[in-house]
């Protein structure tokens, strides 16, 4: 056993790894697009985002469930703006972070060329610096940042704070929602990119009602089956390998709008073609591909979900009716979330007492799929993206050999 790639990336020629290489660098499950040239099935948002920033002048708030491609379009957007001149700054939010933190990295990236006063003849400046130096020692509050940030000039200034739901500082949330205002009031050429989960927006228009005016604010949620094939398309002609349609359909099918599912096993599906010499991915390189990550999930801890899918149909269904299901901002469902997605594939019937069992069920040490939030109405979470993957796939082979009219969804063994 042995890593199949050097660290450097340089294949030696070995022409089969570089072609698995490239395979794995295009459809990136598990990173951000980080390159407008690789990002697909969000084109008109990405244009909404785009108008907002470069004529509204507006700060831009990403939420929306996990998996969602929420960081993909900030850099996306990111990678559009450097062509015209922006200098755009990435930082990702830890439990800790300040302002004084987010915003000192963002100054320790920008040239100090780009300061107003800079005098390029003066040579008791140091060409070298970056605007940290204009910064003062020790804390900063958002008016004297503001006062840095003013000084910018000949560009403008992007600052993508990404993973911002990490965050528990409760001084975070109050100091940025007052330096967005001041930028805007100020018209200083700076925007802020705000990316999270939960209740990002609540949060800071909670903070400072009038903040609301200067937001422009976007909920990701799943993506389209054709949104999912364009991104399957593209990661594909840059992997240089072509999915049948049949191999298409049925990775959309098992997806549900969920472009990390989409592009994992693309991933795997692309690989198990290439393995055996083709740039044609046929339905048996999906199942092989499906079948390897199968494997990988079981020693993960997720396989357990396999024997509760595998007793019935209609066990299947119902977690069909979790992935499918209408969602919060933290990505968290309700039982009557479920059951609507059950009732729609049926007669009206009640299905409430039979999702709450099966759900105590899936939440109990045993399974651990899903994490259930106490309260007035229980709020239901699956623990990891994982589980949803390993559960796509096996409600999707299993619903797979069974006529539709052969499912009864009358009630749920468990």
């Amino acid at each position: 056993m042995a890593f199949r790639f050097l660290a450097s990336d340089n294949m030696l020629g070995d022409i089969g790894s570089e072609k698995l290489l490239r395979a794995i660098k295009s459809f990136a499950p598990s990173q951000p697009t980080q390159s407008i040239a690789q990002f697909a099935g969000r084109a008109n948002i990405l244009t909404q985002v785009i108008t907002a920033i470069e004529e509204h002048r507006n700060h831009l708030v990403l939420f929306g469930g996990r998996g969602t491609g929420k960081t993909s379009l900030a850099l996306a957007m990111s990678s559009v703006a450097r062509r015209v001149g922006y200098h755009c700054s990435y930082v990702s939010c830890t439990r800790e972070s300040t302002i004084n933190s987010i915003f000192r990295s963002a100054l320790s990236e920008l040239p100090i060329r780009y300061d107003h006063q800079f005098d390029p003849r003066n040579d008791e400046v140091d060409p070298s610096l970056s605007f940290e130096a204009l910064a003062p020692q020790g804390e900063m509050t958002p008016q004297i940042l503001a006062d840095v940030l003013a000084r910018i000039r000949s560009t403008r200034l992007l600052i993508v704070i990404d993973e911002f739901d990490r965050n528990e500082n409760p001084t975070l949330t109050r100091d940025l929602t007052e330096i967005m205002k001041v930028l805007s009031d100020r018209a200083i050429p700076v925007q802020i990119v705000i990316v999270g989960v939960g209740d990002v927006v609540d949060n800071l228009v909670g903070e400072h009602s009038s903040i609301a005016r200067v937001l422009y604010v976007v909920r990701l949620t799943s993506m389209s089956d054709q949104q999912i094939q364009d991104t399957l398309a593209l990661a594909s002609r840059h992997a240089g390998v072509e999915m049948q349609p049949e191999v298409m359909d049925a990775i959309v099918s098992i997806s549900y709008g969920r472009p990390y599912i989409a592009r994992l096993v693309g991933l795997k599906a692309a690989k198990m073609s290439l393995l055996r010499g083709s740039p044609f991915v046929e339905i048996e390189d999906f199942r092989s591909g499906t079948e390897e990550l199968l494997g990988y999930l079981d020693s993960a801890g997720f396989g357990q979900a396999g024997r509760f899918i595998g007793a019935s149909a209609t066990n299947a269904l119902l977690f069909v009716a979790m992935l499918k299901c209408r969602r919060d901002s933290s990505d968290r469902f309700t039982i009557s979330d479920v059951c609507e997605g059950l009732a729609s594939q049926s007669a009206s019937i009640d299905f409430a007492k039979g999702v709450e069992q099966a759900i105590d069920l899936l939440a109990s040490p045993e399974f651990g799929l899903l994490t259930v939030t106490p309260g007035p109405v229980p709020l239901c979470q699956f623990v990891d993206p994982r589980a949803e993957l390993c559960i796509s796939i096996l409600c999707g082979r299993a619903l797979g050999r069974l006529p539709r009219a052969q499912t009864n969804i009358q009630a749920l063994h468990l």
